[in-house]
């Protein structure tokens, strides 16, 4: 059994990983999304009949960490956490010692709480190279980013990047303003689009972002929160050259909701990859990008499928037209679905 649910993030990412068999289940919660997740995602916690086994947060930015500030500081809490994946400011430096910065809530929640803290990493950094000690259950986790360079690049500004977060007692997280949908007017020219040439994404904290490859009785997914395009295509080159050229994957998580600033050309090419789960309302940035999901569409395989969580970004994508010349499918929640929910079963 492995099961996703992408779970209602708002902007951002909130994902539960399942998998198992007769004998045991794991859970692994990827981020947490806004605040306002936690409230919404809470029943489903109170009835999950386990523990998660591992929580990643995979970067500071609020979108990703204000939904894990709620769960940690609610002791109440209705499920049990155990290991938390994060880098705070001390792995910034590689340090084994723990200490909050400017009293940084998430780190000190952790602390004074007494949560396991990068266990699996022996209380090092979560970054390519550091060895890594996972469940003796049939599973492997590898991290594919970030690496050492892109973790010290945030230390100048992490502070006022955690300000920003709300993650500093007293500073209020600087809310984006909505953006307007996007019109279209005439049809979607994939082949321009997809041609369009990459720009890195330039943001301090997405590319500190931890990502990883899961596997489990043959079935791999990427995890990728909103991580750096060239480190993703850094790690899964060698994966993908052992394999013949593409390494084989049954879905990627799209980095940062479908920018057309985390994927690229380049990295599409070097995966085998059926599914492509975007997870987002596109309420602030407008995500996916069009160039994105014309990425996709042009270099992401034969036959795929295109997963949201939110039934407004899937509408402009349901197009017979594109669909049949693409090979692809749109899957989202149906009308009768509570939006932001979404299950992949594999």
């Amino acid at each position: 059994m492995i099961r996703l649910r992408m779970l209602p993030a708002q902007d951002g990412d909130c994902l539960l990983l399942e998998y198992g068999n007769d004998a045991f289940t794991r859970r692994i919660l990827i981020d947490g999304g806004r605040h306002g997740t936690y409230r919404r995602i809470r029943p489903l916690l109170a009835g999950l009949g386990g523990p998660v086994d591992v929580l990643v947060v995979t970067h500071v930015d609020q979108d990703h960490i204000l939904g894990v500030l709620a769960l940690i500081e609610d002791d109440d809490r209705p499920v049990e956490i155990g290991d938390v994946w994060f880098n705070g400011f001390d792995q910034l430096h590689d340090r084994e010692s723990f200490g909050a910065v400017e009293g940084e809530r998430l780190s000190t929640a952790l602390m004074t709480r007494h949560f396991p803290w990068n266990q699996a990493f022996d209380g090092r950094s979560v970054e390519v190279g550091h060895p890594l000690t996972w469940f003796d259950d049939g599973s492997s986790m590898e991290v594919l980013a970030p690496d050492r360079r892109l973790l010290e690049s945030l230390i100048e500004t992490w502070k006022t990047k955690c300000e920003e977060a709300g993650l500093i007692p007293g500073a209020d997280a600087v809310e984006r303003e909505p953006v307007p949908g996007i019109d279209r007017f005439g049809t979607i020219d994939v082949d321009k689009l997809a041609a369009t040439p990459f720009k890195r994404d330039a943001s301090p904290t997405n590319p500190t972002s931890i990502a990883l490859l899961f596997e489990f009785e043959g079935t791999r997914i990427v995890l990728t929160g909103d991580a750096d395009d060239p480190r993703l295509v850094t790690s899964i080159r060698p994966r993908a050259q052992a394999e013949g050229g593409r390494l084989r994957i049954d879905a990627l998580k799209v980095a940062h909701h479908g920018s057309a600033k985390n994927l690229s050309n380049e990295l599409l090419g070097l995966l085998d990859c059926g599914r492509y789960l975007i997870s987002t309302d596109g309420k602030v940035h407008g995500h996916p990008d069009d160039i994105a999901v014309a990425r996709i569409l042009k270099h992401g395989g034969a036959t795929k499928d295109l997963v949201f969580n939110y039934r407004e970004r899937a509408e402009p994508w349901n197009l017979g037209s594109l669909e049949e010349q693409f090979g692809y499918r749109v899957m989202a929640p149906g009308s009768a679905d509570e939006n932001g929910f979404f299950t992949v079963e594999f």
